[in-house]
């Protein structure tokens, strides 16, 4: 099956891709799959000393025999330092394209909020990579333009079913009391399930203004990767009752039932490298894996998304707000200028 699944994928032999995480768990895995079809791979996290172990041992194992890695740093726990990142991943490449949000945290309590005083889960998973996006989408837009297409693949989770309709108060409101009661659990993976909500929201949208400006050569879409057993998605986790060897048995447990990395690395990597994508005119849709009865991976497909998934309304708000809080970004880089401009001249 690895064989099969290599063979779909096409030569990436000149082009560049950013994995967001690209140096641990799911992403690390599908860093390695881009830059052995022949990608420069930037994996991109907020740790430089980690991701360097990361690195390291996905080179190791390519042994030479493929693209080059390197680390972009990227915080994507506040628009301010998500964008900032874009602006320099500007300044170091002249093209992108693929692009994998991949990155994530879960099972975080609502204690405290983000730098912009978000719920921190829907901060990191949806603001951050908005943020992010939208940064380098000139450089795909251009890219695609001159090499023929670029992708853009988002992770989410099929966690957004158990999501309700987004309640953006509530994802700017700090509960102090929260992760001290195994209640709170189903809490925090309803919030961790609207953040996932929130990057299809995205995705779709994205696709959609994009195919309405007449861009039709970048390709957004959306996937669930399957159960990781042993990704670090949920790690370091603040809930109070949960302590370390409860969280070493609940991933013990979960690995008993969970696919491979590796194999929760391949939808994305299937979207994100293979020319099916193009022939096929994949856009704006949800994709999931197909595992065996003894969780392996056999293929991915479009999976159809459910009514509040699809809610164009909803898409809009979402759009409001992540656009409003980018804005709020761009007048502090516009003031900090301006006052820089003034020390010049004084």
């Amino acid at each position: 099956m690895e064989e099969s699944f290599i063979s779909s994928l096409s030569d990436l032999t000149g082009k560049v891709a950013l994995v967001t995480g690209g140096a641990a768990g799911i992403g690390l895995e599908t860093t390695i799959y881009l830059a052995r079809q022949g990608a420069t791979v930037y994996a991109a996290s907020r740790n430089a000393e980690k991701s360097a172990l990361g690195i390291a041992s996905a080179k190791r194992r390519l042994n030479g025999l493929a693209g080059d890695i390197r680390f972009h740093q990227l915080d994507l726990s506040s628009v301010r330092t998500a964008a900032e990142s874009a602006v320099e991943f500007g300044k170091r490449e002249g093209r992108l394209d693929i692009l994998i949000c991949n990155a994530g945290i879960s099972m975080m309590t609502a204690r405290k909020l983000s730098p912009d005083g978000f719920e921190r889960q829907f901060a990191t998973n949806h603001l951050g990579h908005f943020a992010f996006v939208e940064g380098v989408l000139g450089l795909l837009e251009r890219t695609a333009g001159e090499q023929g297409d670029a992708r853009v693949v988002v992770v989410s989770s099929d966690a957004h079913r158990a999501a309700p309709r987004i309640d953006y108060k509530a994802l700017e409101t700090a509960v102090e009391s929260d992760g001290t009661s195994y209640l709170h659990l189903a809490g925090a993976f309803k919030r961790y399930g609207t953040s996932k909500l929130a990057n299809i929201y995205y995705t779709v949208d994205l696709d959609r203004r994009l195919r309405a400006r007449g861009v039709n050569n970048v390709y957004c879409n959306a996937i669930d990767p399957g159960v990781a057993g042993s990704t670090g998605l949920g790690a370091g986790t603040d809930q109070t009752i949960i302590g370390p060897r409860l969280e070493k048995l609940i991933r013990w447990l979960t690995k008993l039932f969970s696919n491979s990395t590796e194999d929760c690395a391949k939808t994305q990597t299937y979207l994100a490298a293979s020319a099916a994508v193009t022939e096929g005119d994949i856009r704006g849709q949800y994709w999931r894996p197909k595992f065996s009865w003894t969780f392996k991976y056999k293929s991915c497909a479009r999976q159809p998304l459910g009514p509040l998934a699809s809610d164009e309304e909803e898409q809009r708000k979402l759009l409001e707000l992540s656009q409003r809080e980018l804005r709020k970004w761009k007048v502090e880089v516009d003031e900090r200028q301006s006052v820089a401009k003034g020390d010049d001249s004084a």
